[in-house]
């Protein structure tokens, strides 16, 4: 799946250390993770 959109910000070191944990623990990538998180944002009509 092509991804054309992005997006950046700064997150302060113990909120990366938090996600880069959390993402090692699952297997998964940093992105992976908040894609997912995103994919679960319940939608706004």
């Amino acid at each position: 799946m092509a991804r054309p959109q992005k997006i950046q910000f700064n997150v302060n070191q113990s909120e990366y250390e938090r996600l880069k944990k959390y993402a090692q623990k699952k297997d998964l990538s940093m992105a992976e993770v908040l894609r997912d998180y995103i994919k679960s944002l319940p939608a706004i009509e």
